[in-house]
């Protein structure tokens, strides 16, 4: 057998063993931490002790925002819900086109079956909308909360619009008016305050037609800004049919927020020496978990530990 054969296939098995035992050669860390007291009060400087050299040291406190708990992140409970938005209506004289409705009970089907099936509540009386030519208008803010009865289920906001036939021959109806919303915002209130659950442009909105004759391009909605236009057809054949058309927010959640994770205290990186000892202030009195989380790392992996200590801070 070929000798340089041989040699080069021993060269690879003992390559291949070298790098599984560096592998297996990286150790779980090294490290303890201790406290001066494990009591103290909202102010005073909390003194931690620290032996071993991991690679790397980062401290969580276990206060909001630096709680090891959540490194994977956290949710919020939501407590309320609001919604203001902008409108302008234009042109036309065909009174009672728009309205403004919620729904907690809508399968997110975007057909016109589904969406008179989604329970749809009309909240137009309780928002100010335009009535003047080319003037903007704001909604005012409107709680929606008691209009959640499950929570476990999204909302979704709606902008119905109906036109009805434009014709003398069918009726006083009146001629059909143009229909803008903008500027809409939902918010919701949790613990640390109010967010922006959608804006009009994150609402997604999903158009949803009916009528006979639906003339292309009169209901629209801008890509760049979320605009929200409706309006009636404009031909003689399509003036004489009534239409329907909804704009339709995205799902908006409302059982939690979802923030990101928590954020910790880096002490020590690979290139340096530990320091043996590292101090905090509470500013809040209760109940706390601090945690060094200790990892060593190298270029086929690495390892990690955590030291946790209760920490009882008092008024």
């Amino acid at each position: 057998m070929n000798t340089k054969y041989l040699t080069g296939k021993l060269m690879v098995l003992v390559a291949l063993l070298m790098i599984s035992c560096k592998k297996d050669n990286i150790e779980t860390p090294e490290f303890n931490a201790t406290v001066n007291t494990p009591t103290a009060k909202v102010g005073d400087t909390v003194v931690f002790n620290m032996e071993g050299n991991p690679d790397f040291i980062s401290f969580y406190s276990g206060e909001y925002g630096n709680d090891y708990a959540y490194i994977g992140g956290r949710t919020l409970d939501i407590k309320s819900f609001s919604l203001a938005f902008q409108t302008r209506v234009r042109n036309g004289n065909q009174p009672n086109q728009f309205s403004v409705h919620v729904s907690n009970d809508f399968n997110g089907k975007f057909d016109i079956e589904s969406v008179r099936a989604g329970d749809f509540k009309d909240i137009t009386q309780l928002v100010t909308l335009s009535t003047v030519n080319t003037v903007w208008t704001s909604s005012g803010e409107v709680d929606l909360t008691p209009l959640v009865t499950d929570k476990a289920k999204p909302l979704y906001v709606g902008f119905r619009y109906i036109t009805k036939p434009q014709t003398a021959a069918s009726g006083p109806n009146g001629t059909q008016r143009n229909w803008d919303v903008r500027e809409l915002e939902l918010k919701t209130l949790t613990d640390i305050g109010q967010t922006t659950a959608i804006d009009q442009l994150s609402g997604a909105w999903t158009l949803v037609e009916s009528g006979a004759v639906l003339e292309a391009g009169r209901n629209t909605v801008n890509v760049n800004s979320g605009l929200v236009t409706l309006r009636g057809n404009a031909t003689t054949e399509g003036k004489l049919v009534e239409t329907e058309a909804w704009a339709i927010s995205k799902a908006v959640d409302l059982n939690t927020v979802i923030l990101g994770p928590d954020k910790s205290v880096p002490i020590k990186s690979i290139s340096e020496t530990l320091v043996p000892v590292y101090s905090h202030v509470y500013t809040k009195p209760g109940k706390y978990k601090a945690v060094f989380a200790t990892s060593n790392h190298r270029i086929d992996g690495k390892k990690t530990a955590v030291k946790e200590i209760e920490i009882t801070i008092e008024p």
